[in-house]
């Protein structure tokens, strides 16, 4: 025979009823929760991997100041593994007119590090060589100073710092003068951007052994010299 529950007894059983379907709900509401958050960190971090941890162990955004990487066999790469002292150029991988968007110069191990960042995907055609002074600039032909004993020409094209395509924008807002903690370069200075033919010259204490490579996700064109 069942027993009939009243008066206290009965609401006291109801509040314990309540109390443990609150509960349950409480918990599937957090394990959904803590699910649906687990995934996402795991898709974005995989993303987030496989796009931001670059050949060479950089980061999009940063002074491009970590250390060498591996390659796909596990061996440390060596940027400097190419350096040499004659002329080097590349063809172009992007479609249309490559945008400037950044420059950096940064000290790393054994060499130093310059970066030319560009909007978008791939990177400009390249000529990279020692020039004699006097550097001049493009289109004027006026001189221009650059500190150093020797000078390192990077001619990109098509390329610019500023996009002519539909409204004026200028993408690069950096200075023409760029230079950081380094040993054996002393600046990076812009010399022209003059029909689709941007021009830097890297001055540096003396002629250096140096090797040029591309980086994606950004699209970077890399110089790196050798430091004495």
């Amino acid at each position: 025979m069942e027993a009939t529950l009243t008066g206290g007894a009965a609401d006291g059983r109801r509040r314990r009823i309540l109390t443990a379907a609150a509960l349950a709900l409480l918990l599937l509401v957090t394990t959904t929760a803590c699910g649906d958050e687990g995934g996402d960190v795991a898709r974005t971090g995989a993303g987030d991997t496989a796009s931001s941890t670059l050949s060479d162990g950089t980061t999009p955004g940063t002074a491009d100041t970590a250390p060498p990487g591996t390659d796909e066999a596990g061996e440390a790469v060596d940027p400097l593994a190419d350096a040499g002292l004659e002329d080097a150029e590349g063809t172009a991988t992007a479609s249309g007119t490559s945008l400037l968007s950044d420059v950096r110069v940064a000290g790393q191990a054994g060499y130093d590090r310059v970066v030319f960042e560009f909007r978008g995907e791939g990177v400009p055609g390249w000529q990279v060589g020692y020039v004699d002074p006097p550097i001049l600039s493009d289109g004027e032909g006026a001189e221009v100073d650059v500190a150093g004993g020797a000078f390192l020409e990077v001619r990109l094209t098509p390329a610019s710092g500023v996009d002519l395509s539909e409204d004026f924008e200028e993408v690069y807002t950096g200075s023409d003068r760029v230079d950081g903690d380094t040993a054996a370069v002393t600046e990076v200075v812009r010399t022209g951007d003059f029909e689709a033919v941007l021009t830097w010259v890297i001055g540096v204490e003396a002629e250096a052994p140096f090797a040029v490579s591309t980086l994606a996700d950004p699209s970077r064109l890399v110089v790196d010299l050798a430091v004495p």
